[in-house]
């Protein structure tokens, strides 16, 4: 971080209940609303703030001087990509079309790679209005500093400022052009802009949880928002502040916790949609039946499900992109591909996610802090990542999309 953020972090959060309460006009009914930033920290587990005190100073102010949830909880499968999608649309992923990082779409023949482009920037793939859509078709700029189809034009419709994702971006890049945004002329500053740090869950899955590399990704993140809070502080920015992240986390032990797929089906037969924390068959035959009673022999941490009789909670129905058979292990275990398995050496993984949302360690974070929100550290309970899209259009006086969610966020949030 450059000695100028350096400045801003030490100097600039001294002021933010001045600043909170500069900007409470901005709040009002009669004015156009603060401009939103909504950040995703990917992988920060809820519960790091309270873990690691000492790391999250800027963090902890944010909590205090606003609104905060009991975790952050996301859909199933908590991936990546398909929670980002659900926060940024209020759909389960059945509704929006993105049921896991990698998956089959039988209409189309083809996979959907969260890591191709081709995927990626297709809207085939990508169902409902994201936010950013739902700004500019009721006529405010939106920018997404990276998220999970942002890249995607939707028939006419895109992010006015979008930045394709580019790990190799230095953040004080990043800072500088989103600030930019923030300074234009009212009418073509962005309503609301998405920003998302990646740090903390490579380390997760390398080094786990628990360990010193998160500790230090947890440290790097805090003074990351610190720097933003602060320059909107020095800079009088009345900026609405939300900040989530797509999952949580736990430990696993990933050579010793994983079931070889090949032990138990023949792939000349059976299609593999995807696998990991939790895995999606095919049968080619068609014989569902025959390939459940099969993999009855997985030891007992794996539980082998026809799609139809998934949980209900889990909210996977009608989408053509569901496999017929899920075998779902218990939290810290995993279904693997051997050639995948040693490809990728996810033998080395000491953490991951994509585990049932109703664990506690695959809970995200939830912090809500601005002029159109309450203030005095309100602590809501644990609440589904879905709702979070309608708080939004509610911050931005936008009319939501038809959604899976609710206005409970709305309530206990907005003030």
């Amino acid at each position: 971080m450059s000695n100028a953020l350096l400045r801003l972090v030490a100097g600039g959060l001294g002021g933010l209940a001045l600043f909170l309460a500069g900007c409470a006009t901005s709040a009002s009914s009669h004015g156009p609303p603060p401009p939103l930033l909504l950040i995703s920290m990917d992988g920060f587990r809820w519960d790091y703030c309270a873990l690691h005190p000492d790391e999250t100073p800027h963090l902890r102010q944010l909590i205090r001087e606003g609104v905060t949830a009991r975790g952050l909880i996301p859909v199933f499968p908590s991936q990546t990509f398909v929670n980002h999608y659900s926060i940024a649309t209020g759909l389960y992923p059945a509704h929006h079309g993105i049921i896991n990082n990698i998956f089959f779409d039988p209409q189309f023949g083809e996979y959907f790679r969260y890591k191709s482009p081709a995927a990626t920037h297709d809207p085939r793939w990508w169902g409902g209005e994201p936010i950013w859509i739902t700004a500019v078709k009721q006529g405010r700029p939106s920018a997404c500093y990276f998220w999970p189809g942002s890249e995607v034009n939707f028939g006419t419709a895109r992010a006015t400022f979008a930045k394709p994702y580019d790990y190799s971006v230095p953040f004080e890049t990043r800072f500088e052009e989103l600030f930019g945004w923030l300074h234009l002329p009212a009418d073509q500053r962005p309503a609301v802009t998405t920003f998302y740090f990646e740090e903390t869950n490579p380390a997760g899955h390398y080094f786990g949880p628990d360990s010193p590399e998160v500790l230090a990704a947890v440290k790097l993140l805090d003074s990351r928002i610190g720097a933003i809070v602060a320059r909107a502080t020095a800079e009088n920015i009345p900026l609405n502040l939300v900040i989530v992240s797509d999952h949580g986390f736990i430990a696993t032990e990933g050579k010793t916790k994983t079931a070889m797929l090949d032990d138990y089906v023949d792939f000349n037969a059976v299609q593999v949609d995807f696998d990991g924390p939790v895995a999606g068959l095919r049968p080619l035959d068609g014989d569902v039946g025959a390939l459940v009673r099969h993999l009855a022999a997985l030891p007992p941490h794996y539980q082998v499900y026809r799609a139809e009789d998934l949980p209900a909670r889990w909210h996977l129905r009608e989408n053509p992109r569901i496999p017929p058979v899920w075998i779902v292990p218990e939290a810290s275990w995993r279904i693997q591909r051997r050639s995948t398995f040693l490809a990728v050496k996810d033998y080395t993984l000491k953490g991951d996610h994509g585990y049932d949302p109703a664990l506690p360690e695959m809970r995200g974070i939830f912090i809500a802090r601005g002029p159109s929100f309450k203030t005095g550290g309100v602590v809501i309970g644990a609440v589904e990542n879905i709702h979070v899209y309608n708080l939004l259009c509610a911050a931005l006086k936008l009319t939501p999309a038809p959604n899976d969610g609710d206005n409970r966020l709305v309530r206990s949030v907005l003030r």
